[in-house]
């Protein structure tokens, strides 16, 4: 395991103001008595399987510190062998503590009000606190609580369930226009940066790029893995943008026999690949459209070929026989860690790309409602 030793300048946010200082310090505190705080260890780790970076330390009656430097603004957990729980620190070259006792520490899965320090950790403490009044405000904790109470009588717990979803629509519209003004405070921020994957679902390649554009100019995010991920995102969206050519794959049907997609797609004037999988609900409802559109155009040029996120070869099978799925089917069986989906960048399914027989994609993305009207203009 690497331990942690870069260096990066500060991200400046409005909150959380400390001085810039070259590394960073985490100092903790924990009271109590369970055994691992006499004399146990303390991890501090990205939990990134890919690049893992770790630092252990020891805790001496309660107290331990990390000292280092990151290259770069990331998410970190600390963590101590023995105790459940952990807490969740947005890690810069700045200093922090964690003051608290054992039983918080095992119930802690966030940055919470135990750990201070840091700006973008600032950012989620002070987030964190303004969702914990709203909670209250509205009243949703004690109706939550009322609600998972086994005494409960069915009639009651109906109505709770009401005011609970009353509650929960106050609170949305509250956090989506906090977080709108969060994001306005602190434009170029880690907090910034870490929204952006769950916002970009449906963008293109130039519309990501205009998004991460300061962070890709600015060293300090330079080793980001956020950004990092976003940058390969990009890439794959401008191999896979409509006029490119159509990365070839190969996988296995349901009957273990190996089949490449240019195989498929240079035999049709237009292909579909349809990404999907047994567990989908959205995916199993398209699936009629997909299947009327299919028996149409099928004898005139138009193929389908799905791609199956699925684990489960048995379930797989069986969607594909109760939805009717006459055309040919693939999968490696890995979810979302399916190779031809990395290929294509597919981050949520169904999705869509359409080939034409010289394998070079003319259409992504198309409704499932509008895949006839699709194929036919582009099957004239």
């Amino acid at each position: 395991m690497k331990k942690i030793s870069f260096l990066i300048a500060a991200v400046a946010v409005m909150f959380g103001c400390s001085s810039k200082q070259d590394g960073y310090v985490i100092k903790g505190k924990i009271t109590g008595t369970h055994p691992a705080l006499a004399a146990g260890k303390a991890i501090l780790s990205n939990n990134d399987k890919n690049d893992p970076i770790s630092d252990t330390v020891d805790i001496v009656n309660g107290k331990f510190t990390f000292t280092g430097k990151v290259v770069s603004p990331e998410s970190y957990v600390i963590t101590i062998p023995g105790m459940d729980g952990r807490f969740l620190v947005y890690l810069e070259n700045d200093r922090y503590s964690i003051s608290c006792a054992d039983t918080t520490f095992m119930q802690s899965t966030d940055p919470g009000l135990y750990l201070e320090g840091g700006k973008t950790n600032s950012i989620y403490r002070d987030l964190n606190a303004a969702e914990k009044a709203m909670a209250r405000q509205t009243g949703f904790d004690v109706l939550l609580k009322e609600y998972q109470d086994p005494g409960i009588s069915p009639e009651r717990k109906a109505q709770v369930y009401q005011e609970l979803v009353r509650a929960n629509e106050v609170m949305s519209q509250w956090n989506d226009s906090l977080d709108v003004r969060i994001l306005a405070e602190n434009p170029h921020s880690l907090y910034a940066l870490e929204q952006i994957p769950s916002k970009i679902f449906d963008l293109e390649a130039d519309s990501i790029k205009t998004l991460i554009a300061e962070y890709v100019e600015d060293p300090a995010f330079a080793g980001n893995k956020t950004l990092a991920r976003i940058q390969k995102q990009v890439e794959v969206l401008e191999a896979t943008a409509v006029g490119a050519g159509a990365p070839d794959f190969t996988l296995d049907t349901p009957d273990g026999k190996a089949l490449a997609f240019s195989d498929v797609y240079k035999n049709a004037k237009i292909t579909m690949i349809d990404f999907w999988a047994s567990w989908c609900g959205p995916c199993r409802r398209a699936n009629p459209a997909i299947v009327k559109a299919y028996k149409a155009y099928k004898n005139k040029g138009f193929q389908i070929i799905g791609v199956s996120l699925d684990n489960d070869h048995d379930k797989w099978v069986e969607a594909i026989g109760k939805d009717g799925l006459t055309w040919p089917q693939v999968s490696d069986l890995k979810g979302w860690n399916s190779a031809a989906a990395a290929l294509y960048g597919i981050r949520y399914i169904p999705q869509n790309v359409f080939v034409n027989a010289e394998g070079k994609i003319v259409g992504k993305r198309v409704n499932p409602d509008e895949i006839e009207k699709f194929v036919s203009e582009n099957l004239e």
